[in-house]
């Protein structure tokens, strides 16, 4: 049996984060992970995925060029990038788990499951760890595709371990990272299927913003299928036959599911201390704790947004909550997303339907910025841009872009939301000209 102040469920983003604050508080840490360690934004999420798509976006923006000073054909070394992507990726589990030991936290890499309050269990070796308090981390995984055949598709996991890449796929599902890894295998040259069973592509984001990057898709070659309910998928000649209730039936050499992710919480035995769930996770109050005393639960396991940087606030909290209790509440206001097809989706604060569903007046600027020079000089990059402003006193309070650097603008926008700038105190800050960034102040 080991004792300790705070015992970690989870080595990823949001425990990691909270491991160094506690231990740098004087807290003796215990970390436990079934493994590989590092969790999903370093191995098999946001981190990877960026390699796949900063090659695929300077591919794209390279052919874009071609009729104008670049020379010669491009495309993507799918061997090469894989190994490149390794190279990042294969050394993070030993190297997270010697750097916390060297720094005096215990490692443990095995399944663990609470046997009654205060009380974790580890397996196979049967050790015991006790503390007064928990963090629970451990993430979130691929929604299972619960139909005949719904065993025979493959997860984004799958796709980022890809040896070569498949003449022709399909992905299940119209969200964010069916999206992603849709325009990654179409510029990398594969033909490319999305079926979503709703009316429109990302449903979560105006649509405004994701009709152009369905346009820009489509002439990638995306074949984007609206209301389409997958009710079956079978293997067939050319790999698989992803069948369809009303839209028919479609055929690649391989498909992946992204029907969302769901919390990975079923195995640790949280019946066992009382902490209350729902479908979207652990529920936590504005702390962070937990229906536990004792117990705080972040990060994608939690009942809150699936987001990396919303993790790292999140270990933060808790962590501050543990070593002064209830000094810290989340704040969840201008929190920056990225949707990385190309061109990006990017967006911060309130839309223009939420603002005019409230009591707010307000006064919306949007456009398109495919004439402005940075665009030109990409080859008629594909931008859009929509913000949103209090009308009496024209402070900011929301963005939201198309375009090919959208993920490094928004940031912009998020921080000037949260310092309570105005369009004209915004627009008047002398950036760094001519930039991507200077591009800003056209949208305000």
């Amino acid at each position: 049996m080991e004792q300790y102040d705070v015992v970690i469920i989870g080595i990823g983003t949001a425990g990691q984060t909270a491991a160094q604050a506690l231990s740098g508080a004087g807290k003796s840490v215990a970390m436990v992970d079934y493994g590989p360690v590092g969790g999903t934004c370093a191995l098999r999420g946001c981190q990877p995925k960026k390699y796949f798509v900063v090659n695929t976006q300077l591919v794209a923006e390279t052919r874009a060029l071609s009729r104008h000073g670049v020379a010669g054909q491009v495309h993507t070394d799918w061997p090469a990038l894989q190994a490149f992507k390794r190279d990042f990726t294969e050394p993070i589990p030993d190297s997270v788990v010697e750097s916390f030991r060297n720094d005096g936290i215990d490692v443990f890499v095995e399944r663990a499951a609470f046997t009654g309050p205060g009380t974790l269990k580890l397996e196979p070796s049967g050790t015991v760890l006790q503390a007064s308090h928990f963090v629970i981390a451990s993430g979130a995984q691929s929604r299972p595709l619960s139909i005949p055949g719904g065993e025979l598709v493959a997860t984004s996991d799958d796709f980022l371990e890809l040896e070569s890449l498949p003449d022709s796929m399909i992905f299940i599902g119209g969200g964010y990272i069916s999206l992603e890894f849709a325009f990654i295998a179409a510029i990398a040259g594969s033909r490319v299927t999305v079926l979503q069973r709703g009316p429109r592509m990302l449903p979560l984001f105006p649509a405004s913003l994701v009709d152009p990057v369905v346009e820009a898709g489509r002439k990638l070659g995306i074949s984007f299928v609206t209301d389409a309910e997958v009710s079956e998928i079978v293997e067939s000649g050319k790999g698989f036959a992803v069948r369809t209730e009303g839209t028919g039936s479609y055929e690649a050499a391989w498909v992946m599911s992204a029907i969302g992710r769901v919390p990975e919480i079923e195995k640790l035995g949280l019946e066992k201390i009382g902490v209350d769930t729902e479908s979207r996770g652990i529920v936590v109050d504005e702390h962070l704790q937990t229906s536990a005393e004792g117990v705080f639960a972040i990060g994608d396991c939690a009942a809150t947004k699936q987001l990396a940087p919303i993790s790292d606030m999140e270990a933060q909290i808790a962590a501050a909550n543990i070593v002064s209790p209830q000094s810290r509440r989340v704040e969840r206001e201008a929190i920056p997303s990225v949707v990385f097809t190309h061109p990006q989706i990017a967006s911060v604060g309130l839309t223009q339907d939420e603002a005019e569903a409230g009591t707010l007046d307000v006064v919306v600027k949007s456009g398109d910025g495919g004439r402005w020079p940075s665009s030109r000089r990409l080859g008629g990059a594909v931008v859009r841009y929509e913000t949103i402003a209090d009308a009496t006193t024209g402070q900011l309070l929301g963005a939201h872009i198309v375009g090919p650097h959208a993920g490094e603008q928004i940031n912009l926008f998020a921080l000037a939301i949260r310092r309570g700038l105005t369009t004209r105190e915004f627009a008047e800050i002398p950036w760094a000209y001519p930039t991507y960034t200077s591009d800003a102040k056209y949208m305000v």
